[in-house]
């Protein structure tokens, strides 16, 4: 049946690790490690990309682990941002973001950089980071995937944990179940708050609503809904309004 399946397909993707495509070369990873003073351990997540204003560098996002001492399992991400020529690998930057990558009973499975045109002032364009999480749950599935925007020239974070997707369901996994698909996108507008532009974000919310039993199985789907809402700049960092935070910050 169609909602057995929806259930099943939300539940792989949640407790299937996303491969998140790094460096190559081990060495030239090594080297740029070792240069930034940074020791790699099993668990740590990694990914890089060519800068899309210079292609002569290359951007590297490495979450080092650091497990809680009561559980192994529990703990938090250091996360360093840095930029090496792509040639002669030498360092040329380096930025050790203060604010921890949590992961816990919620997991974080692999970080991306995105790399689009956050441009947030006239001459200053916004690195983004891409953290996607899961639980693994057959009654309760669910995954995210968050938004993080950092100011390289000023070595800041000016959005914090921004949910750009989230798949979440109730299930009996009998027949009852409440599904629900929300996704992201986000528009620079011309328009300013402290001297940074605003961003537009849009998001487009799917749900469906099944009842009975396993032999007569029912879907009651929901129309479409959108909801549209302004990220305005304090000067410090970009604020989702107060009303919507529980719903779209981590």
């Amino acid at each position: 049946m169609d909602h057995i399946f929806k259930i099943v397909l939300i539940s792989v993707l949640l407790s299937t690790h996303a491969y998140a495509k790094i460096c190559e070369s081990k060495s030239l990873v090594e080297s740029v490690l070792k240069q930034a003073k940074i020791d790699s351990t099993e668990g740590d997540l990694m990914d890089c990309k060519l800068d899309p204003q210079n292609d002569s560098k290359v951007i590297m996002a490495y979450a080092k682990w650091l497990p809680d001492s009561e559980d192994e399992y529990s703990g938090h991400y250091v996360l360093n941002l840095l930029q090496f020529n792509q040639l002669n690998q030498r360092l040329i930057d380096q930025f050790q973001v203060v604010e921890p990558l949590i992961s816990d009973a919620v997991h974080l499975n692999s970080i991306q950089l995105d790399t689009a045109n956050y441009k947030f002032t006239n001459t200053n364009r916004a690195l983004g980071l891409r953290l996607d999480y899961s639980l693994n749950s057959s009654v309760n599935p669910f995954s995210m995937t968050l938004l993080n925007l950092y100011d390289l020239k000023k070595k800041r974070q000016i959005l914090h944990n921004l949910i750009v997707e989230r798949n979440r369901a109730e299930t009996d996994r009998q027949c009852n179940a409440e599904l629900e698909e929300r996704t992201s996108v986000l528009v620079m507008q011309k328009s300013q708050s402290n001297q940074a532009f605003d961003i537009l974000l849009k998001s487009r919310i799917e749900q469906s609503v099944f009842h009975g039993t396993r032999d007569n199985c029912k879907e009651l789907k929901q129309p479409t809904s959108l909801q549209n809402f302004m990220l305005k700049f304090d000067g410090q960092q970009y604020q989702i309004p107060k009303r919507l935070k529980e719903e779209y910050q981590y």
